[in-house]
Formats: structure tokens, C-alpha cells, sequence
């Protein structure tokens, strides 16, 4: 039988299977497993498009690699736990609601629903994504990369109001086409929306910690030792784990690295104070009906 092991040099999600038996990294993983601090049971870490993604999946991938943690992750519905899994990342917030409500400690980044509209504007001009760069329509189910991930296993009708809006255009051409006050308005009902609803739709539960990425960007140290704490962590292992998180810590890194790094666009919190217009907030309003608000934010 076959091995699975995570291959954090692949798209988000993906497994690699080796045929036949234990490889070396797979050995040395479970080693580590064996001789360390095992959780009681698994924990999972719920991130939404451009709310952290990237940088929590770095992160744990190299704190599970550490520490002989198994880290996986799912860019579609949460129903389960995979076997042989320590920490599960639910890539775009979506989960049945018994996953969620199961008991397991669990971590969720949110952030202002007006900066993820700012940030999905300008990552969506430039990002080589699947989903953002097809223009073939052909298949009349719509599967992904037709739509994104978290689109993949809804209503027909809704895959088809999402792509009649393309125009018959990729993602990226449709909102590329278009001058900044519609491109904001295109981007609130595109991606962005299926972030923003995923937040705010959200039941709060006493086994999940959530965490505003702005707190996690100004206090970058504290809310990951918050983390490893919650996870479980004891001292030695969260001291440990600190070092590979600041590695990755936006605010320590230099204008150069910021620059070329694709998921970052300005490093620059409240953003949409700069973008949102009179009538930019006003569409905002019109679909959001004071999201950020019930998010907790002024």
C-alpha cells in the first residue's frame, strides 16, 4: 500500500501518492511524530481567499514538518477529517456544519470585508490562478477552473449567473477591462463575495478561536503564540515554532521581498480607505449591508 504525504511544493491541497512502501521523508516525519508532542486529537485552521491563506499554509507546513505533525488541506467542503492528519486547513472557509460544530479546536482568520475586496481587485489583475485565467466556458456543468474552488459543488443556476457575468471573458480580462470604481464593484460580486458571505454567515463556537488578520499582521508574535497555544503546543515546541513563523512575518521583510511576492500587493492595512469612493462604499453597502460591522470592525 501506498504512502500519503503532504508536498508543500504543489498547488494548495494536492497529495502526492508514492506507490510501494515508507519513503525517507515520510520515515523521518513519523519519527518525529512518535518521539514528540502528539495532539489529543486533530485541529483545524479555517482561512478564507486573500485573508492569510498563503502565508498560515507556509506556516504550518514548516511547524508540522518541525514538529512531526501531519498537515493537510481541502479547497472544497470540510466534512471530515482525512486520515493520518494533524492540523486540516479549510482552504476557503467552507465546511459542513457538523465538521465545524464537532468539538475540535479549530483557528479562523478573518479581515475587513472592504480590504479583501481592495485585495482581490488587485491580486485578480495579476495572479496566474486556474480558475482567474480560463476563458473556456465549453463545459455546460461549469467544473472548476470554469469557476472557483468553493463553486465547484454548488447549484447549477449559480455557476451560470457567475460566468454569464464573465462575458465570456476570463476573470482576470473581465476585471482588467474595467476602470477602478468598476472593477471594485465587479470584484464585490465575484470572489469577493463568496469570502465575505463564508465570514459573516459564520456561528461562532466555543472550540474555534478567531483572529482578525490585521491583529495577526500588528501583532504578528503574540497571535501565533496565541496559535500554538490553542493547538496545544507546550513551551518548547511554541518557542520553536515562533522561529519559522517570523520567518514569514511581512513586516519583517524587505521591500524587495515584498515586491516580489505575488499575494502581497502594498503590505498596507485599511486599504479601502484609499480605494472606496462615495459610490464604491455605496454598492459595498447595497450588497454587504454593513458586513465589516457584524465582523467587528468600525
Amino acid at each position: 500500500m501506498g504512502i500519503y504525504y503532504e508536498n508543500p511544493c504543489r498547488i494548495i491541497g494536492d497529495q502526492m501518492y508514492i506507490p510501494g512502501g515508507w519513503t525517507l521523508k515520510q520515515t523521518i516525519l513519523d519519527l518525529r511524530r512518535a518521539l514528540g508532542s502528539k495532539p489529543a486529537e486533530p485541529v483545524f485552521l479555517v482561512t478564507y481567499h486573500k485573508v492569510a491563506t498563503v502565508l498560515i499554509r507556509k506556516v504550518m507546513v514548516e511547524v508540522a514538518e518541525k514538529i512531526g505533525w501531519r498537515y493537510s488541506s481541502t479547497m472544497v467542503v470540510a466534512k471530515d477529517f482525512p486520515n493520518k492528519t494533524d492540523i486540516f486547513h479549510v482552504i476557503h472557509g467552507t465546511g459542513s456544519e457538523d465538521f465545524f460544530s464537532s468539538g475540535k479546536r479549530g483557528i479562523r482568520i478573518i479581515r475587513d470585508p472592504r480590504d479583501v475586496i481592495v485585495s482581490g481587485f488587485l491580486y485578480h489583475q495579476r495572479c496566474s490562478e486556474k480558475w482567474c485565467v480560463n476563458s473556456d466556458f465549453s463545459n455546460p456543468d461549469h467544473p472548476f477552473p470554469q469557476v472557483p474552488w468553493p463553486l465547484n459543488g454548488v447549484d447549477l443556476s449559480i455557476k451560470e449567473k457567475y460566468v454569464n457575468n464573465l462575458d465570456g471573458l476570463s476573470y482576470q480580462e473581465k476585471i482588467r477591462s474595467l476602470n477602478r470604481r468598476d472593477g471594485l464593484i465587479f470584484e464585490m460580486d465575484g470572489f469577493a463575495k463568496i469570502t465575505i458571505d463564508e465570514m459573516v454567515s459564520w456561528k461562532d463556537r466555543d472550540s474555534v478561536l478567531t483572529i482578525k488578520m490585521e491583529d495577526l499582521i500588528s501583532d504578528f508574535d503574540g497571535q501565533f503564540e496565541n496559535i500554538f497555544r490553542w493547538f496545544g503546543l507546550d513551551d518548547g515546541d511554541i518557542a520553536s515554532c515562533l522561529e519559522i513563523a517570523i520567518s514569514h512575518d511581512m513586516n519583517r521583510m524587505s521591500h524587495k521581498q515584498i515586491a516580489s511576492n505575488p499575494h502581497i500587493s502594498t503590505g498596507k492595512l485599511r486599504k479601502w480607505e484609499e480605494y472606496f469612493t462615495p459610490e464604491v462604499s455605496n454598492a459595498y453597502e447595497e450588497r454587504f449591508a454593513g458586513a465589516h460591522i457584524k465582523l467587528g470592525y468600525e
